[in-house]
């Protein structure tokens, strides 16, 4: 069955997620990047999946446990930073200056600045962020109460399987309550198109 088309989106949304070596950009290094588009018709495409290669690493020993990123393997497989901010760019270029989204979009955006400098040229000045739109939500009493804001009990919610902390994965799922979240928020005009 294909997806309602979402009336309240005129254009499409890239998502994105990250995976770290640790919490701060300024010492730890971006992993990965996952990307897809969430077109107005509620298709997520172009899913692209790259990873950063390092000199060195520096990374937290938590944030590889829950990433579970092999480093050796990683940096074989890996692009120097300056090749994936470029298929970042062209990725972005293929779909024109549109928002960027994401799941606490703040923190994946603090890395990407490290690997994009002219974030702000690549994409719109807005932003999504379903994890503020969900809290939204509870709070005006279209999701329940109970229900956290975390992206798997999001997902959970919406009967969405994915395994969590894998950059292309959490973009996909991310894409996908986000059209949930717009149905929920306007369901007449998803059962009207």
């Amino acid at each position: 069955m294909a997806p309602a088309h979402l009336a309240a989106l005129n254009q499409p949304i890239i998502f994105v997620d990250t995976e770290t070596g640790g919490r701060d950009p300024a010492r730890h290094p971006l992993l990965t990047v996952g990307l897809v588009t969430l077109t107005p018709g509620g298709e997520v495409t172009r899913p692209l999946h790259l990873r950063v290669q390092h000199e060195q690493y520096d990374v937290d020993e938590e944030a590889m446990a829950v990433n579970g990123i092999d480093l050796k393997a990683h940096h074989a497989e890996a692009r120097p930073a300056g090749a994936v901010a470029d298929a970042v760019r062209t990725y972005a270029g293929e779909v024109g200056r549109v928002m960027l989204g994401g799941h606490n979009l703040h923190f994946d955006t603090g890395f990407l600045r490290t690997l994009l400098p002219d974030l702000g040229k690549v994409f719109r000045r807005g932003r999504v962020d379903t994890k503020l739109t969900a809290q939204f939500l509870i709070h005006a009493g279209h999701l329940p109460r109970k229900l956290g804001t975390a992206l798997d009990q999001l997902a959970g919610h919406f009967g969405f399987e994915y395994r969590a902390h894998d950059a292309l994965e959490d973009a996909t799922v991310t894409a996908r309550v986000y059209a949930e979240l717009l149905r929920l928020a306007a369901p007449g005009e998803a059962e009207s198109s």
